[in-house]
């Protein structure tokens, strides 16, 4: 309960609404089920003994009114009719709200996994850019999936633990008034069963779960390198190696989920085989030990058979809801974690209350800006230069050396440890560094296309809705992406998960259309002709230099012939 109350803690405002209608949802489906209950054992005892039932329901007085004055003519015929009728409306209600019920639990949990899924997805893009160098991207996409894991396996347990449980109160209190002896055994011997047998798995569950939630992140993460780097692997011959070390895991996690499964259904195997052993105790005890007539045996047999008939499933439902819950909770707390570090995040996205504008017209500056990725050895080191708006600027040096840390300073990615960023004299920060980000087109060395469009992919991370074709169109033009006619559906085409479909130079022009779609005033080319062959590179670098006086450049570079028309230059040298 504890973690479910951690889990609310996270809900919005609606989740919190729509969990309380469930939950009194639920407990009217209980009062509803314990009616049902108590019919179909009046039922029973009516057509095993209907004489007898007939009598007691003439006897019985209405307040002040007599039975056979309210009901003329009322025969056992009638009676069996009248109670007939009377069990088939109250079984098809029943059946009905526990239909509406169960699809609300259903879609109450997938509505948790939608939004814990989505906040913990804000929550690793909202991340330093830091922090992300020293994750696994894979894991971090397994974290979101684990979703499934809080939302199906987690909160639907819980939710149905607690119908079962309003359910077997309501159901076990009408019965105690009925017969209070026989039932306080009944409930007693079942309750202490339920928690012995639920102490006993849980060690098993805990172990299991753990090891499986260890298992699949080893899985994912072997997959999604060795997919990730399908060509090295092809080339390279490692299949083998990738293959054999997923085989090996996925050997361990068959064994594990074999005994979380087997410590799962454990309790169904233990209470079923006691329930069948209280029904028949309770009757030998009435039978011998309150020496009960067979006739009074009759009714009470009757409605503890029917009781069962409902309690028994359900007790089992409950020790398998907290089985699942316990399986569920290695993911949950590990989301938790998650969850409750989100508050102390400096935001890296986007943009937050109280954000400042920051302009560019005149100059970027660096000040003696230090900065060091361990906090020991330096990358960069008192490095002072400007960039004038509108000017182009060359950095060079060799790999190593800083050249894309210092392009992650002036994109806010990274933050100096010593001196300072300026754009127009205005210090660089975090209350003003997303508005910077809208001022900057950036074209990578290995520039990330998406499995979408062309025009999805120029328009980077808008909806499709809200791209503006006519601009596509025009920045293609300028990005000179000559292959536009050789696409069946023109901006409309699929160019295939990471540009599969294109060559190095085509998508480096889609890198550069994508950077020249947002109107930036600053563009930054880190590495961008590196990857290529000398055609493409003297292509893309005639490209760059058509864009010189129009747009401030920032053009980073290995190869002094690239940023060799660049108005000014600074040269790194590696540290050592």
């Amino acid at each position: 309960m504890k973690t479910f109350f951690q889990i609310y803690q996270h809900f919005s405002p609606e989740l919190k609404r729509r969990f309380w209608l469930l939950f009194f949802g639920m407990v009217f489906l209980a009062v509803v089920e314990t009616v049902t209950v108590g019919i179909i054992a009046f039922y029973a005892a009516a057509i095993s003994d209907p004489q007898a039932t007939y009598d007691a329901f003439m006897g019985y007085h209405f307040i002040l009114l007599d039975p056979s004055q309210l009901f003329p003519g009322f025969s056992i015929k009638l009676m069996i009719a009248l109670f007939s009728l009377l069990l088939i409306i109250a079984v098809v209600i029943k059946n009905i709200l526990s239909g509406v019920v169960t699809y609300h639990i259903a879609k109450f949990s997938a509505a948790t996994e939608s939004h814990f899924g989505s906040r913990l997805l804000d929550s690793f893009l909202n991340r330093d850019y830091q922090w992300h160098l020293n994750k696994n991207s894979a894991d971090l996409v397994q974290k979101v999936n684990w979703r499934h894991f809080l939302g199906r396996y987690f909160i639907t347990s819980c939710l149905k633990m607690t119908a079962e449980i309003a359910m077997l109160m309501v159901l076990l209190a009408g019965l105690l008034l009925v017969q209070p002896l026989v039932s306080l055994l009944f409930i007693a011997t079942q309750g202490v069963a339920g928690i012995v047998v639920y102490r006993f798995l849980r060690k098993g569950l805990d172990h299991s779960a753990r090891g499986c939630q260890e298992a699949e992140t080893i899985l994912n993460r072997t997959a999604t390198c060795a997919l990730h780097a399908i060509k090295d692997v092809q080339i390279s011959g490692a299949r083998k190696y990738f293959v054999d070390g997923f085989q090996e895991w996925g050997t361990r996690f068959s064994t594990l989920f074999g005994k979380q499964q087997f410590w799962q259904e454990s309790p169904l195997l233990a209470l079923e085989s006691l329930g069948f052993v209280m029904i028949a105790g309770a009757i030998l005890f009435m039978l011998f030990g309150l020496e009960y007539s067979p006739l009074e045996t009759t009714g009470t047999t009757a409605l503890l058979a029917v009781t069962a008939w409902r309690t028994l499933p359900a007790f089992n439902r409950v020790v398998s809801s907290m089985a699942g819950m316990r399986t569920a909770m290695p993911y949950v707390s590990s989301l938790l974690e998650e969850m409750s570090e989100m508050s102390d995040l400096r935001s890296s996205g986007e943009g937050t209350v109280g954000e400042k504008t920051i302009s560019f017209v005149s100059a970027i500056k660096f000040v003696n800006v230090s900065f060091s990725y361990d906090g020991h050895r330096s990358v960069l080191q008192a490095l002072n230069f400007e960039i004038p708006c509108g000017k182009s600027l060359g950095i060079v040096g060799p790999s190593g050396s800083g050249k894309s840390t210092l392009i992650d300073l002036l994109t806010g990615l990274l933050w100096p440890q010593g001196g300072e960023i300026r754009i127009d004299d205005k210090l660089l920060s975090e209350e003003n560094v997303h508005s910077w980000r809208k001022s900057i087109g950036y074209v990578p060395q290995f520039p990330y296309i998406l499995d979408g469009t062309l025009a999805e992919n120029i328009a980077f991370g808008q909806a499709a809705q809200d791209i503006d074709r006519e601009r596509v169109v025009e920045v293609c033009r300028m990005a000179a992406i000559d292959f536009l006619d050789q696409l069946s559906d023109g901006i409309d085409s699929i160019i295939g998960e990471r540009g599969i479909k294109l060559s190095g130079g085509q998508r480096q022009r889609v890198a550069i259309a994508r950077a020249l779609y947002r109107c930036p005033k600053l563009i930054i080319f880190d590495e961008a002709t590196s990857a290529l062959d000398e055609d493409k590179d003297f292509e893309i670098r005639q490209l760059i230099l058509q864009l010189k006086g129009k747009q401030t450049l920032v053009i980073v570079s290995h190869r002094p012939s690239t940023i060799a028309e660049c108005d000014n230059i600074v040269k790194i040298d590696r540290l050592l």
